[in-house]
């Protein structure tokens, strides 16, 4: 399954990258556009997403209704998702239909239409998606923390968008900002499965040689962490709690430290939080440590939930898993993390979706994808000491304390305190 990765750049700046997969009977493929909720001001926060959902809804040679047929028509299914810096557009067929999904996606990027009725009928949805979103605690957690840790910046704002500013998006809003984004320079053009390098070269130059190539304004802004802590309140059964601090951009020489920290620390059944947390005590029924990186910036964190009563000894726990890191880590406990992590790795292999996930976000990167030898090799470099040292890092910045439920995260900070965890409101 170790296929053949091969990138090209075309002469618009479309950049074109396969990973053939012989044995595949399918075939992943799609665009990634270099623009995400970092590229948007407060003013018209949301619309990347909101371009993502018209990308579906006509264009000019054929209806929303016809984009969904015709692509479900052959078995195929397509896709999209808007991230903090990237906007994708993606679908899945059997490796002879690959041309019927080129053909749809080339013509959702050069041609849509953002027809009055449909944007309103969207924009319905689009709020119902926000509401929705608001009314789930382990998902508003999230905007509401990336909001503290980037305080009043574009990479602490709720990809969907706020209501107001939703409310009030245009079409020719929309056609500036794809305008400004959506060239070919900023476009990555990626298949994964039985496919063949050449054959996927001379489909994007057929289909993309009209692309833009006006040149796209660099994004290149490393954001300001600030952390403190915010409440929101309302009666819920149980408090949602996040205990968050400054991260790694992509890029950092020590990105595979941090993820064998966040591993090892609440990464699975056998990962510190869980047995210490649920196993051992039975305070929640749900807790992890995560890591997201971006391009200059990242975070950290360990989210949880439990009943109100159980907030102080939970955060306390939880603050004493995370200060034990900077002392005893066993060869076992580490050993286990690296051969989890190798494991994933490599089996992530067997699935084209993730690989080609893999491969684009390499070549936004790095400019070129990985090997599998390269990210081993890395991975295999990681010592004890490493871990230790990146606990000390991530330890220095100020934390992000949120909670979402019947509570209040001032009560908690004393307890975080006295454990040695810097909180500055």
């Amino acid at each position: 399954m170790k296929g053949q990765t091969k990138l090209t750049t075309l002469d618009n700046g479309i950049r074109v990258v396969t990973k053939n997969l012989e044995s595949f009977d399918s075939v992943v493929l799609g665009y990634w556009v270099e623009a995400g909720g970092v590229c948007e001001e407060e003013s018209n926060c949301g619309i990347s997403h909101f371009l993502e959902h018209m990308a579906f809804k006509g264009t000019t040679t054929r209806t929303a209704k016809q984009i969904a047929e015709e692509i479900e028509a052959v078995g195929g299914y397509s896709n999209a998702y808007t991230s903090k810096e990237v906007t994708a557009f993606h679908a899945k067929v059997l490796k002879e239909h690959k041309q019927v999904a080129v053909d749809i996606l080339s013509d959702i990027l050069l041609n849509p239409t953002f027809a009055k009725e449909e944007l309103e009928r969207e924009r319905g949805v689009i709020l119902q998606e926000i509401s929705q979103t608001f009314d789930t605690p382990d998902d508003i957690i999230f905007d509401h923390f990336q909001g503290v840790a980037f305080k009043n910046q574009s990479l602490g704002r709720p990809i969907l968008g706020p209501v107001e500013v939703v409310s009030k998006i245009s079409a020719d809003d929309l056609r500036r900002y794809r305008t400004k984004y959506y060239n070919a320079d900023n476009v990555v053009f990626a298949a994964v499965g039985n496919v063949c390098h050449d054959e996927m070269i001379e489909s994007a130059n057929k289909y993309f040689s009209q692309f833009s190539k006006t040149k796209t304004p660099t994004h290149d802004t490393t954001y300001r962490y600030v952390g403190g802590a915010y409440s929101d309140k309302r009666p819920l059964e149980q408090a949602h709690l996040i205990l968050g601090f400054n991260g790694l951009p992509s890029s950092d020489s020590d990105y595979y430290t941090m993820a064998i920290f966040s591993a090892i620390l609440g990464g699975g059944m056998s990962s510190r939080l869980f047995q210490e947390v649920r196993e051992k005590r039975g305070l929640v029924y749900s807790i992890y440590s995560f890591s997201s990186s971006y391009k200059h910036n990242g975070v950290f964190g360990v989210y949880a939930a439990t009943s109100a009563d159980k907030l102080s000894e939970l955060s306390d726990v939880v603050s004493n898993e995370l200060i034990k890191m900077r002392g005893v880590i066993t060869e076992k406990e580490f050993n286990r993390t690296k051969a989890q992590f190798k494991s994933s790795l490599l089996m992530s292999c067997e699935s084209n979706s993730a690989t080609c996930e893999q491969i684009v976000n390499q070549t936004m990167i790095f400019g070129r994808p990985l090997s599998h030898n390269e990210m081993l090799e890395k991975i295999e470099a990681v010592t004890i000491e490493d871990v230790q040292k990146l606990t000390d890092k991530i330890l220095a910045s100020n934390a992000s304390v949120v909670t979402v439920g019947n509570c209040d995260c001032e009560k908690i900070l004393p307890v975080l305190k006295a454990n040695g965890i810097k909180v500055t409101a």
